[in-house]
């Protein structure tokens, strides 16, 4: 069930990232929702589940990207994994955790997709300001969907 509304909440947090406006002050930057579900799951699912919402949230975000078709997929996979084995070393609870984690979540997403399509001094900044923005909103998320996975076991 836990898996389920997560994925529930991917799929609304990505139909909201797409209609989002981009903040054309920031060079055209979208607000992400995703890495910061993708570090959810890793810092609360077990390892099948939190992989699973991985792949899902990597194969939305590359539909919405012009990075090529499974990139972000195979990043947020990697991640995820790599998330689930050391979580006990983290509390989940902390802002900062929560914040560290999304950046780096999004600017390991950012640069891969730069690795590919090619780097420059104006994709640079964008990453680093794409990983703020991440970080930013990433207790947000976990705020959002803590009180969602609450509301569910209650009724």
């Amino acid at each position: 069930m836990n898996t389920l509304i997560a994925i529930v909440t991917l799929l609304i947090a990505g139909a909201f990232q797409a209609s989002l406006p981009t903040m054309w002050w920031l060079g055209g930057l979208r607000l992400e929702l995703l890495p910061s579900l993708v570090v959810y799951g890793a810092l609360t699912l077990h390892r099948g589940g939190a992989l699973l919402l991985a792949l899902c949230a990597g194969f939305i975000q590359d539909s919405l990207s012009a990075a090529p078709f499974g990139t972000t997929a195979l990043i947020y996979g990697i991640a995820a994994v790599v998330m689930t084995g050391v979580r006990e070393a983290f509390d989940r609870e902390l802002a900062w955790v929560q914040i560290g984690a999304g950046a780096l979540m999004a600017a390991a997403a950012s640069a891969a997709a730069c690795i590919v399509l090619g780097f420059s001094v104006g994709a640079v900044f964008k990453i680093l300001l794409i990983a703020a923005m991440s970080g930013i909103i990433t207790p947000v998320i976990f705020f959002v969907v803590d009180y969602a996975r609450l509301l569910a076991r209650t009724s």
